[in-house]
């Protein structure tokens, strides 16, 4: 700002104001706490929207959380399916296996060649969803045979993403 004297005024905030005023970078941001320890981990806004509720601050805090989760064993045989899944699990998983035309996702191998109903893996785990209505959307479903989906569940046991904000 140019006052008539020719002097140029400076606008001065105290340290405390200035450091509160977000950037354009950290406005896109959402803060939301480390299923593991609580600490504050700072997330993009459309990953805060996805509904995805466990989030890491750190590869650390994801690896001892999943120490102690009661079990990561993969229950293929069916049971207990639409208690955990949720009432609208059996019309999704329909739909998804439609949708991919019948045909494991992964290997290409279709339910006639299997001789049985192919699988329906969420490609984020269930467990981090708020509700089951999310969670059984059809875009975060594929259709999979058993060995594929054994893979799957294994490959998520061992690089289960952190969904923590990018350290920068």
């Amino acid at each position: 700002m140019e006052q008539e004297s020719g002097v140029t005024a400076q606008l001065c905030l105290p340290l405390a104001a200035a450091e509160s005023v977000p950037t354009q970078s950290e406005s896109h941001r959402r803060a939301a706490r480390c299923a593991h320890c609580g600490a504050p981990v700072h997330l993009p806004v459309w990953l805060k929207e996805t509904g995805v509720c466990l989030h890491y601050c750190g590869a650390d805090c994801r690896q001892a959380w999943a120490r102690t989760e009661e079990s990561f064993a993969v229950r293929l045989d069916g049971r207990h399916g639409r208690r955990r899944r949720g009432g609208n699990w059996q019309i999704q998983a329909r739909e998804a296996r439609y949708r991919d035309e019948c045909r494991c996702q992964e290997c290409g191998i279709t339910e006639k060649e299997l001789g049985q109903r192919l699988h329906v893996h969420h490609r984020i785990p269930y467990r981090r969803f708020h509700s089951n209505v999310e969670a059984n959307k059809l875009e975060h479903l594929i259709s999979v045979c058993p060995a594929c989906h054994q893979r799957l569940e294994a490959r998520l046991r061992t690089e289960m993403p952190l969904f923590a904000a990018d350290p920068r």
